[in-house]
């Protein structure tokens, strides 16, 4: 009787498993083939995702999945310590309880990948946000590439004058950071409808030099909808990243997309160092793939940047420095394998299809 319970209750494990592997997979095939309904989900569904389960993780001060990556890590040395004293106890063999170990072990995985699928995996496929946003996409010349590096240096050279500043002069965090870039995407959500509503507080990593090795400045836990962020990068960089990790909790999740939106949120903005932080985002990108179109192009417009500008960059530089070495090398090919699974099929390159949104726009305006 007792090996018949068993039976019944393994069968209807791998009925729930297998199930949740198969409803996984048929969403990511509607999704990729099925016409407009990644967007139907991203519009209709994801939203309530968001709010339920964002609103508990936002109740902690702290990163909810933090806590839970420390919880995973003690428990599986916990879990495998008792393993191995039941082994040397003979209490179990050491085959059977690594045949246990693998079961569990793809139990986990299968609800880690139905759960990533709900709240994340979807929104790669939906509506781009240019066409969203009404861009005129399309192929551009060098000499407009040239023309907006050069209206964005203007434009940095406006500003840099009005930012907040440390004692060495550099670019400082503005007050109550975490407060104007949530108000500056909730505005933003007024002009596009599909960033508008209620958004969770972004959240310092307390492992940040976990994140600086691993060259991530900021990340979005799909787990807890929850967008967390490098507190020690240089300042100039942490508005925009928190806009663009906030930007993901919208649905939105490539990164060319989350990037560009940061930059709209930024500028947007009424604080001069969002709106300082959204410039240089911008044109970096764009200064970049000046470079590698027209080298000449881009030495006669990189020489016009401003010095509070270079006095960032330059600190932007030597503070990645340190942290260069194969942590990084490991984890900038780990983000490109998943970029590429994602559809994102330029991998990390996607990144820097960020200027062809901004090309559109500066062609728009």
């Amino acid at each position: 009787m007792l090996r018949t319970d068993r039976q019944r209750l393994k069968q209807r494990q791998l009925f729930v498993y297998g199930g949740l592997l198969l409803v996984s997979a048929l969403l990511q095939v509607m999704s990729r083939h099925l016409l407009g309904f990644a967007e139907w989900y991203a519009v209709h569904i994801y939203p309530y995702l968001v709010q339920g389960i964002g609103s508990i993780s936002n109740l902690l001060p702290v990163a909810l999945d933090e806590l839970l990556i420390y919880f995973l890590v003690i428990f599986s040395i916990l879990y495998i310590v008792t393993g191995i004293c039941h082994i040397v106890k003979k209490q179990i063999t050491w085959k059977r309880w690594l045949w246990t170990l693998l079961v569990r072990v793809c139990k986990v995985v299968v609800v880690w990948a139905f759960v990533f699928t709900l709240t994340c995996g979807l929104n790669y496929h939906r509506t781009p946000f240019s066409k969203l946003a009404q861009l005129p996409m399309g192929e551009s010349s060098v000499e407009e590439l040239e023309e907006l590096c050069l209206w964005l240096t203007e434009e940095i050279e406006k500003i840099a004058p009005l930012i907040a500043t440390d004692e060495e002069g550099r670019c400082a965090l503005p007050d109550k950071m975490r407060t104007l870039t949530r108000q500056a995407m909730e505005d933003l959500g007024e002009q596009y409808p599909q960033l508008g509503g209620w958004y969770p507080k972004a959240k310092p990593v307390l492992t940040w030099p976990v994140l600086s090795y691993e060259s991530l400045e900021g990340v979005f836990g799909p787990y807890t909808m929850e967008a967390h962020y490098n507190p020690n990068i240089p300042a100039h960089n942490q508005p925009a990243v928190l806009c663009h990790e906030l930007s993901h909790l919208k649905g939105f999740m490539r990164e060319d997309e989350a990037n560009y939106i940061a930059y709209l949120a930024c500028t947007g903005s009424e604080n001069a160092n969002l709106r300082y932080s959204g410039l240089l985002l911008a044109y970096t990108h764009s200064i970049n793939a000046l470079y590698y179109a027209d080298y000449e192009r881009f030495v006669r417009v990189r020489i016009q940047l401003c010095e509070q500008a270079e006095q960032d960059y330059a600190y932007h530089k030597t503070y990645w420095k340190q942290f260069e070495g194969p942590v990084s090398e490991i984890s900038d090919k780990v983000n490109d394998t998943y970029l590429k699974v994602n559809a994102q099929s330029e991998g990390t390159k996607s990144y820097g299809r960020m200027v062809d949104l901004l090309l559109g726009e500066y062609r728009k305006r």
